[in-house]
This record gives structure tokens, sequence and C-alpha cells, in this order.
């Protein structure tokens, strides 16, 4: 029973943290997440999502589509999120034809997320620039929709042409899969709101990295623009959080620290912190880094967080990342299992 947009009950997914150590088994941890989605389908979550960066340098990620293929036959009846594919690196008919695959062999349960993205590096790797991207973006996801919709497009744009193009390979749901926008800044929020449908299902995603107030901010801006455009608030809305559950915050916080820090410490690298969260230092510690952006300590303290910030936002989905590069998987499923068994039903009775 899927509550109406007010009715504040909160819905969980599960994100899979796909980035690995450079030389680590991958194999293992590729078994690992196939764990981790029988667990949570196991405590009531109904849907999985994955991120995305391109694999080079120094983490192994597992390429978001493929990713959610492969882990279908277990996610059975969980809706199948990216979250977010950086859209821009790929020609949009590679991405239909990909996504509708998906959607065909999981008989209907994609939701397609997507983002212009922000590592000026993995454009330059493709040979794309980056200035570009929003454009290319835009562009991209228009063409999408239409290959999913219409027999045949034809279509004009800086970065793509279509002649009479038609997608042979359609996803099952119809007129076309969800699509889930990403978006840090309160110009791109805003942009979602121009993009998305939400009587397809079409939401906004807020991003992990970005603290609470922000977020709630964000949240406002998105809807005071639907409201704008005349459009319906989104039948669902997914806020994805970092989130750590164990019995107290000290453990939660001993067992966790050391791979918030070398995860974030990468994305600091890349300039995470001076771009998207707009800060001036290049590196947080970790209390600044725990700060507003992980909700993290006993099932109690976590309630109460994700309860605020439900209350704050209004968001229906709780997109959950509970593994960070290099975290050894008991301590993952604890988060897993605590969060489906112990939090959810706290947050739902908390609701007004």
């Amino acid at each position: 029973m899927k509550s109406p947009p007010n009715g504040h009950h909160m819905d969980l997914t599960l994100f899979i943290n796909a980035e690995h150590t450079d030389g680590d088994d991958l194999a293992k941890r590729f078994a690992e997440h196939t764990e981790q989605v029988q667990v949570a389908r196991d405590v009531g979550y109904d849907g999985v999502a994955v991120g995305m960066h391109l694999s080079y340098g120094s983490s192994a990620w597992f390429p978001p589509l493929e990713l959610l293929t492969s882990l279908a036959p277990v996610a059975e009846g969980m809706s199948l999120a990216t979250s977010m594919l950086i859209l821009p690196l790929f020609h949009p008919l590679h991405v239909a034809q990909q996504a509708a695959y998906l959607d065909v062999i999981s008989g209907g349960r994609l939701i397609l997320g997507v983002a212009p993205g922000w590592t000026e590096d993995e454009f330059k790797v493709l040979d794309l620039n980056y200035k570009t991207r929003i454009s290319r973006y835009v562009e991209s996801l228009t063409l999408i929709q239409r290959l999913f919709m219409e027999d045949k497009v034809d279509f004009q744009g800086k970065h793509f042409t279509a002649d009479s193009l038609s997608l042979s390979l359609k996803p099952v749901q119809r007129p076309r899969p969800p699509m889930w926008y990403g978006g840090s800044v309160a110009k791109a929020v805003a942009r979602a709101a121009d993009l998305s449908d939400p009587s397809l299902g079409d939401s906004w995603v807020a991003s992990s990295h970005l603290v609470g107030d922000v977020i709630t901010k964000q949240a406002g801006v998105f809807q005071d623009r639907l409201a704008e455009l005349g459009k319906p608030r989104p039948k669902e809305f997914p806020l994805l959080r970092n989130i750590v559950v164990a019995e107290d915050r000290e453990t939660a916080l001993r067992d966790a620290g050391p791979f918030l820090e070398a995860s974030y410490r990468i994305f600091g690298q890349w300039g995470l912190f001076t771009g998207p969260v707009g800060g001036d230092k290049e590196q947080l510690d970790l209390e600044e880094l725990i700060e507003g952006r992980v909700i993290i300590g006993s099932p109690e303290e976590c309630a109460e967080q994700l309860s605020a910030l439900q209350e704050a936002t209004d968001f229906t989905r709780l997109v959950a990342r509970v593994q960070w590069l290099g975290m050894d998987q008991d301590i993952v499923l604890r988060t897993v299992r605590l969060l489906g068994e112990k939090v959810l039903p706290m947050v739902n009775a908390n609701r007004k």
C-alpha cells in the first residue's frame, strides 16, 4: 500500500556502494552485494539503487546498469534504480537500450536516475567537454524519453541528432519508466523540476554529500518550482542519506569511521567539498564529515534524526547508503537489518 504524498509513510531502498579498493577481491565483493540485497529484501526494503563513477585510478566501480541487471534475480519485487547514472558520459541510444533491457528482464521495475556529473576528470578521460555537460545532459534525457515513448523520433540538437530513429527494444513500463534527477545546487534542483513529469513517477533525489539544512532548503526549491509550473507533487519523494546503525553511537562511530574517512578522502581529492558542497576546505575531519551528513547511532537516535528530516522535507523514501570503501560485510549487514527491523517501524510510528 503506497500512502499518499502527504501520508509521511517511509519506504526503504538499499543503496549499493559499488565502489571498491583497487586490488580488492571483486568476485567476493559482488557476492557480498548479492547477500546485502537478499537481507534487505527479507527485512522489508522494497528498492535497490546504485551510484556511478568510472573505474580508473584509485577505485573500482561496478557499472550501474550492469550491476542492477546482475542483482535483478535476487531483488525480486524490488524497484531497481540508478542513483545516479552520469548521463553525459554516454550516447543516449546506448542508455535507452540498456535501460529498456533491464526493465524487460525485471518485469518493469526500473527507475532511471540521471545526473550531469561533477568530476571534470571523468569527462577528460572520455574526451568530452565538461563545460557543455548540462546541455548534453538535457538533450540526452529528452531523447531517451522520446525514444521510450514514440515510434519514430526526429531530433536536432547541439550534441545529438535523430532522423526518424526508433528504439525497437522498448521498456515494459508504459509510457516509460519513472526517472529520478540529480542536482546539488539550487539551479540544478529547479532544473530537475522543469524536467520532471511527476505524473509518470519522476522525482528529484538530494545528494548524500550535502548536509540536512541544505537539503531541506533544496526540497523547498524543488516543490516551489513544481507548483510554479503547475505540476503535481511527486508520488514519491526519495532522499539519499548516509546511515550507520549499531547498538549505540560509540560502536557505530568506531566501526564505520575509518571507512567513511577513506571514501570521503578520495571524494575530497576530486574536489567534492570545494566544488558541489561549496566549502572552503578540501578535506574534513570525521566530526565535520558526519555533522548533518551522516545519520549515525542507535536505532532510536537514527529514527529520531530521520523523523526530523521527514518533518522538514516530507520525503517518502529513504535511499540508504550503508557501506563505504573497504567496509566489512558484517558492519554493512548490521545497518541493513537494524534499519529494516528497528528504525523503519519507529519512523513510521512517529509520523503525524
